[in-house]
């Protein structure tokens, strides 16, 4: 699966999970999703990911280790026993990874912003796109700053964690679906799937569409159900 569909698969999850569940979480905390549905991939030498652990790919295959229920339980595992043993290097690590997320973020939204100024048959200049992606980075930017601030009170971190889990999931579940499979049950290579498409393809493009689509409503129904307009759910998390 594509990059922006396994940020867009695991967001939808995220937000889907707390409105089921009616378990509210700091709506800034969604980069963490964001890094973490990523992640997976740092075995594979062409991803954004891979760029900032380049030593991995060159010890894992792509699609074994990090593709699997194994690779999912250590990497929870090691955040749950960071938060219980080593609060400062968990907060450390939050830190970078909350700054890597809002890069990833900030990078998707850019080329999304590229991808309808072609729909619209640059409607916008090239200059003017530039400038209004740069503008959202410079605000990003400025959020990390806050966010770190959160980051080192010690009850939003098990939140957190919580999070980068299902951001690592739904990227599991995103490849689980494609034609190639995943080694879910590692160290048995054997990969299992469902087999529905190939990454890219045009059936990935319908479902890419429609899980944007499914983001906007269930932004939309977790802000009416927790009542962000609410200052009272801000103070929850800013107090």
């Amino acid at each position: 699966m594509l990059a922006i569909n396994h940020v867009t698969l695991a967001t939808a999850a995220t937000f889907g999970a707390s409105i089921y569940f009616d378990k509210p979480f700091f709506l800034p905390f969604i980069v963490f999703v964001t890094f973490s549905s990523l992640l997976p991939d740092v075995d594979h030498p062409g991803s954004e990911v891979s760029n900032y652990f380049p030593f991995v790919n060159k010890v894992f295959k792509h699609r074994g280790v990090t593709h699997s229920f194994f690779g999912l339980g250590v990497f929870t595992a090691a955040l749950f026993t960071l938060l219980n043993h080593n609060n400062k290097v968990l907060s450390i690590i939050l830190i970078v990874i909350a700054l890597i997320g809002v890069q990833y973020l900030g990078e998707l939204i850019k080329r999304r912003i590229g991808h309808l100024n072609d729909l619209s048959n640059d409607f916008f200049s090239t200059k003017q796109v530039k400038l209004a992606a740069q503008w959202f980075l410079w605000i990003l930017d400025l959020f990390l700053i806050a966010l770190a601030f959160l980051i080192w009170k010690e009850r939003f971190r098990q939140e957190i964690i919580i999070l980068l889990s299902i951001g690592y999931a739904g990227h599991i579940l995103g490849d689980f679906v494609t034609k190639d499979g995943i080694p879910l049950f590692w160290p048995i290579k054997k990969r299992q799937g469902l087999k529905l498409f190939r990454t890219g393809s045009w059936v990935e493009s319908i479902i890419g569409f429609l899980l944007l689509i499914a983001n906007v409503y269930l932004i939309y129904l977790f802000w009416q159900k927790f009542d962000l307009s609410n200052l009272q759910y801000w103070k929850n998390y800013l107090s």
